[in-house]
């Protein structure tokens, strides 16, 4: 594994990995359905996102196997991949990550990532305040640093909570993780009591904080005030739950994350998968565009393959689902293997995750932007800015679009290499989360599209102009307006991140959403079987390989 600076961002250094994807060079034209299937594959891979890319990258090396990677788009990538529209790229789900220079940090992800992509993917360092949040009028900014990050909040707020209280056990939480990690591992042979049990034994401060809400513990563990509490959750739309919901563990691990930084893949997120395919590729594997699973073959209990949207079956005594747990089970299972296993009734007592809403800007001009991501907290003159559990709920039970939060950023500042690939061309990205329950609506009523896609897109450009001014009097070439941003079709309810992120999701749901499924030769990987977002997924893959193939020692070494 390279850690050291050659995989950093250096300008004029040569792209070390696949040429980058361009405006003249794009994705849509790189990929094609191929004509013909490979035949008798060694493992099929349902869905390219970044768990099925990283699992058929891990068994292409360490393996030598011929995988066959079907994807139901027209790009690989899933989230990962960027959307290509009238000659702009934007991004589907990479915004940022964390905690990917062990010189600084962990670098808990890197190894990951570095090996899935043979080495040649680049990273750029974001500035030391890498966001900024606002509650009204008031602006805060977020530091690569915990010290610098107390020191502020100290001056600012004295006597407002015990901050250095909730850093340490930040720590102390993401360190009792393995004991959940290890749940997803234990053999199939061993009984799912013997399980909880081991579960319940070692699971530390994980599982204790597990069953705790984000606001009980800032509010009456650290004694936060209200703002404070609330200024420690602004990133809450990283996961997906308000802090009276969102279980404190899984918070607070998303805020380690980016405890010393957050940084870009060079050449945009869909140079992930660029780096990865010629390496499944070189082993004798496919990628197969275009090419939708329709459902998954079971005979006598045995997965033995897939049949595809056109009848096509192809046969493979392994097969993974990078499609999410909901489509896995609930769509491309046999009815009676569903029933079987008692699938409906296990998702009536969990949900989705929420969907995204988007307004996409494209500017054909160059335009100085900042490469900070700006969190705008939703705000009405009936509910305290600081009250961010009751703003979240007026805004998706009433559809206030006046007064909704958005998350802005801009990919063509974020990217170094963008106006390599993009002359002349720069792109702003908003989003705000949105309910099932409109995603429905968006998609079966056409009548209903107008008066949703003015809402969004009249608010959410306010907070442009508000936080980008000098974006005020320029007509962008490209508007773009919509839900869901998901890359799965399928995905249940439109949502982003699989399912919803509560505590019994890492407590009750940890020993059935595993990579090992109760059917013999289906495997899962992506966030449903680990954990959400974009590394969660990633490190998937490295649990599914470690599971399938009992080489835990992979696992360690990648650092997962």
């Amino acid at each position: 594994m390279k850690t050291d600076a050659q995989l950093f961002y250096t300008p004029g250094r040569p792209n070390p990995g696949p040429a980058y994807i361009t405006s003249a060079n794009p994705a849509k034209q790189r990929y094609a359905r191929p004509s013909r299937l490979l035949e008798n594959p060694d493992a099929i891979v349902i869905g390219t996102g970044i768990g099925g890319l990283s699992i058929a990258s891990t068994l292409a090396q360490k393996r030598g196997m011929r995988v066959l990677m079907l994807e139901h788009n027209d790009v690989p990538g899933g989230s990962t991949h960027c959307h290509e529209i009238d000659g702009f790229e934007f991004n589907s789900g990479v915004d940022s990550i964390g905690d990917m220079d062990p010189r600084v940090g962990r670098g808990l992800f890197r190894a990951t990532a570095d090996f899935i992509t043979g080495g040649k993917l680049e990273w750029a360092k974001m500035p030391d305040v890498h966001e900024t949040c606002t509650f009204g009028d008031d602006v805060y900014e977020w530091f690569s640093s915990p010290e610098k990050n107390i020191e502020w909040i100290e001056r600012r707020f004295p006597g407002e909570g015990n901050v250095r209280g909730y850093y340490e056990l930040e720590e102390k939480i993401e360190w009792w993780a393995w004991s959940w990690a290890m749940t997803k591992l234990a053999p199939s042979w061993v009984p799912e009591r013997a399980r909880e049990g081991f579960y319940g034994a070692f699971g530390g401060k994980w599982r204790k904080y597990m069953t705790r809400t984000t606001s009980d513990v800032l509010r009456n563990e650290l004694g936060f005030s209200e703002r404070l509490a609330a200024i420690f959750s602004y990133m809450y739309g990283n996961h997906g739950r308000t802090p009276e919901l969102a279980p404190f563990a899984f918070h607070a691990v998303n805020l380690f994350h980016y405890r010393t930084g957050a940084y870009y893949p060079v050449g945009g997120p869909a140079q992930i998968a660029n780096c990865v395919i010629p390496i499944v590729e070189a082993a004798g594997g496919q990628l197969a565009v275009s090419t939708p699973a329709e459902k998954i073959l079971v005979e006598n209990g045995r997965a033995v393959g897939v049949r595809l949207g056109d009848g096509t079956e192809i046969r493979s005594r392994l097969v993974i689902s990078d499609a999410s747990a909901y489509v896995t089970f609930m769509q491309l299972l046999p009815e009676e293997e569903r029933e079987k296993h008692g699938y409906a009734s296990r998702f009536e007592q969990t949900g989705p995750s929420p969907a995204h809403l988007y307004l996409m800007l494209g500017y054909d001009e160059e335009i100085e932007l900042p490469q900070q991501i700006i969190w705008h907290m939703p705000s009405y003159p009936d509910v305290g800015c600081y009250d961010l559990s009751a703003a979240d709920k007026s805004y998706k039970s009433e559809m206030r679009f006046e007064g909704m939060g958005g998350y802005l950023l801009s990919p063509s500042a974020r990217d170094p290499v963008y106006r390599e690939r993009h002359p002349g061309k720069s792109t702003v990205i908003v989003l705000a989360e949105a309910t099932a329950a409109w995603v429905k609506r968006y998609r079966e009523e056409p009548a209903f599209r107008p008066q949703f896609e003015a809402g969004v897109r009249d608010n959410l450009m306010a907070l442009v102009h508000r936080y980008l001014p000098q974006l005020k009097g320029k007509t962008p070439a490209t508007v773009r307006t919509g839900v869901p941003m998901g890359c799965n079709p399928r995905a249940w309810g439109g949502c982003s991140l699989g399912l919803e992120p509560s505590g019994d999701h890492f407590t009750r749901d940890t020993h059935w959403l595993r990579p090992k499924t109760p059917i013999e030769g289906l495997w899962l990987t992506g966030q449903d079987s680990f954990s959400a977002g974009v590394c969660g997924a990633m490190a998937s893959g490295s649990l599914t390989y470690a599971a399938l193939t009992g080489d835990w020692l992979f696992m360690l070494d990648n650092r997962l």
